[in-house]
């Protein structure tokens, strides 16, 4: 279960692999410095689903 495995990788940027129980993985490109989903879980899609409603709120109610 490495994550550096390029199977699990699409572009080098984004990460899916259902077996890995981490949400958050280290980067593999650039300086290896932050993390990214593992879209393999399933609570980073629901992460991903707050963020989009948070987007959408903010935007129809014009940030009051």
């Amino acid at each position: 279960m490495r994550e550096d495995d390029d199977r699990h990788w699409l572009a080098g940027t984004i990460y899916f692999n259902r077996d890995d129980p981490r949400i958050l993985v280290p980067k593999k490109l650039g300086l290896g410095i932050g993390r990214t989903l593992n879209l393999g879980h399933p609570v980073s899609w629901l992460f991903l689903a707050a963020v989009c409603v948070f987007v959408v709120v903010m935007a129809v109610t014009g940030n009051r």
